[in-house]
């Protein structure tokens, strides 16, 4: 591979990685309204999402996905069908925000993302709030997801995202060779995978800067809200064009 090749395929997959989406959606949504930590790990998560595609992408299976309609329906609708769960938690998390009492003491439920293991719990329980809470301060019940928690959701938000397969098989097929020598993609390999965890670690980084996290706490509920009907609309969009 030349170097332009290399210095193409790195534009495309930063293009790629920093436009919004359900990634970068859920890594602020932990970062923020958890902590830095579930940031961090939910970008881990989306990365090693991410080091599936390219594996798959490398070894020629996301083309036999593409070319296969039936299989890359049921990618689709079964992303959609996660999405839409998403959605639907992070709008029953932020209701219920805004029908609790502005001085009541933050409870570990309802989480948008139900299912908290005993030890995510007591990691959730060492994150909740406990000082006074300001007046007009809404309550924002415990959201913070334990380790294994924020890293499943990171995971499974970015294999869920159906498009990716249709993203990396032009990737790879306009960019890299076919006859590529094995250290190239070795090479190629390394690359995408430092580039895009150090992007997504940096917006966890940055959505768990405490004036900004304080500030999306704050409004809690509105985040909650906000963030269910945009996994409903990115589900939405996945199902009709799946159908």
């Amino acid at each position: 591979m030349e170097t332009s090749q290399y210095l193409a395929l790195l534009g495309l997959w930063i293009a790629g990685i920093v436009a919004p989406g359900p990634d970068i959606l859920m890594i602020l949504r932990n970062a923020s309204l958890g902590s830095r930590t579930a940031g961090v790990l939910t970008a881990v998560g989306v990365m090693t999402g991410n080091l599936v595609w390219i594996t798959l992408s490398l070894t020629g299976v996301t083309v036999l996905i593409g070319r296969a309609d039936e299989l890359q329906l049921l990618v689709q609708v079964g992303g959609a069908l996660f999405l839409g769960w998403l959605g639907v938690g992070g709008i029953r998390a932020g209701l219920a925000a805004r029908t609790a009492p502005a001085d009541a003491v933050p409870d570990p439920v309802p989480d948008p993302f139900p299912g908290t293991s005993a030890a995510d719990a007591g990691e959730q329980a060492r994150h909740t709030r406990t000082e006074p809470v300001p007046a007009g301060d809404p309550v924002v019940p415990g959201r913070n997801p334990g380790p294994a928690r924020a890293f499943t959701l990171g995971l499974v938000t970015n294999l869920s995202n159906a498009k990716a397969i249709v993203f990396f098989v032009a990737l790879f097929a306009n960019v890299v060779p076919a006859d590529a020598v094995w250290w190239e993609t070795v090479l190629v390999f390394v690359l995408l995978v430092a580039v895009g965890l150090a992007w997504f670690t940096a917006v966890a980084w940055v959505g768990s800067v405490e004036r900004l996290a304080t500030s999306f706490r704050r409004h809690g509920a509105a985040v909650e809200l906000s963030s269910g009907v945009l996994f409903l609309v990115l589900a939405l969009g996945l199902l009709v064009s799946a159908l």
